[in-house]
């Protein structure tokens, strides 16, 4: 299960690690960071996964940045509050090619409240993607 880290709002996704295939789950809602726990305690107690992804905002150059020390934050209370190993992948421009595709699903529209919750999921999606791809098989 992967988890896409903002201030207002954390996408999910979940993942098969033998087929390496990813899809979105709901967007969790956040305040200031901190997210409604008992969404992402929904998800997990719902898909149990053995594993946690949690996106790292990196800089281009790869330092970190306030974003990625929010992010890192998350994912050790996720760690804490779940018992579930964690591993952080970069996510450098996870968002971006996340709004490409949106845009060139629906060509012309712009991007709704419902059309942002859905980049948040498939941000994450994108995200464990990459984590499968990292893997050695």
């Amino acid at each position: 299960m992967c988890f896409d880290f903002g201030l207002k709002r954390i996408g999910t996704a979940v993942g098969n690690t033998l087929t390496k295939t990813a899809q979105p789950l709901k967007t969790a809602q956040a305040k200031n960071g901190i997210p409604n726990w008992d969404t992402i305690n929904d998800l997990v107690s719902e898909w149990k996964p053995h594993h946690l992804v949690v996106g790292l905002p990196l800089a281009m150059d790869g330092s970190e940045g306030k974003s990625a020390l929010a992010a890192r934050k998350f994912g050790e209370r996720l760690q804490s509050h779940t018992g579930i190993p964690i591993t952080f992948v970069d996510e450098r421009l996870s968002s971006v090619a996340a709004d490409d595709l949106l845009r060139e699903s629906s060509v012309g529209k712009s991007i709704t409240r419902k059309r942002q919750q859905s980049r948040d999921g498939l941000a994450a999606e994108l995200i464990l993607q990459t984590y499968f791809g990292e893997q050695v098989s």
